[in-house]
């Protein structure tokens, strides 16, 4: 739990590296995700969108765990600092790994379907789970903005209800797409198509690239 919550705290900050201070430290900040937050080196950091996304389904595993840790200590332990971290970290970082995959990665992987019947089957499936987790998003939100303010939940039994209902096909979901999506796009992706991933990111925050041009 320590090592995802350290890796959580890192990437908010824009960086990789790890200490025990900072995961032993209370204090829960905003939390950006890979696809968009990592700190610019000289050259493009987008050198390789596929291990932003392998990443990022690092961190969302991460994130289960946190939701897991949460609802385990309910109703006593409500850990408002920790419901604060994972509440940024739902809050946006989903948003940003599904748009990524349904703007950019999926249609890419869509003209390869044609002649690959199960890659479509697969990101139907993929596309139809993004769907049903939209729908809980907002609930989970609302129970973990309650959980900040610390205190026992009034109904400490559906928030863990809720919690469990987010964190369990999520990780589901994850391990699919590092069995499935990520090593079907490495095998049929053109260095065109990698490109068209690194202007997609570049696009939805140009200011996060050190690229010339952008």
């Amino acid at each position: 739990m320590r090592g995802g919550l350290t890796r959580i705290k890192a990437i908010a900050r824009g960086r990789h590296e790890t200490s025990g201070q900072e995961a032993s430290r209370g204090k829960a900040e905003p939390l950006s995700d890979p696809l968009t937050s990592h700190t610019p080196s000289p050259g493009c950091w987008l050198t390789d969108p596929l291990a932003l996304l392998d990443e990022d389904n690092a961190l969302r595993l991460d994130l289960c765990d946190l939701l897991e840790h949460i609802a385990d200590g309910l109703p006593d332990n409500a850990a408002p600092q920790l419901a604060q971290l994972a509440f940024a970290a739902i809050g946006r970082g989903w948003t940003n790994h599904v748009a990524f995959e349904e703007e950019a990665l999926f249609p890419i992987l869509r003209r390869y379907g044609g002649s690959d019947p199960d890659l479509t089957a697969g990101l139907n499936q993929l596309a139809a789970e993004h769907a049903s987790d939209a729908g809980l998003d907002q609930e989970i939100v609302d129970a973990l903005h309650g959980l900040t303010r610390g205190g026992p939940p009034r109904n400490p039994e559906m928030v863990g209800y809720l919690l469990r209902a987010h964190f369990v096909p999520m990780r589901r979901h994850v391990l699919w797409e590092n069995a499935f999506l990520i090593p079907a796009a490495r095998r049929l992706l053109s260095d065109d198509d990698i490109t068209t991933l690194r202007d997609w990111i570049r696009a939805r925050e140009p200011h996060k690239c050190s690229c010339g041009g952008m």
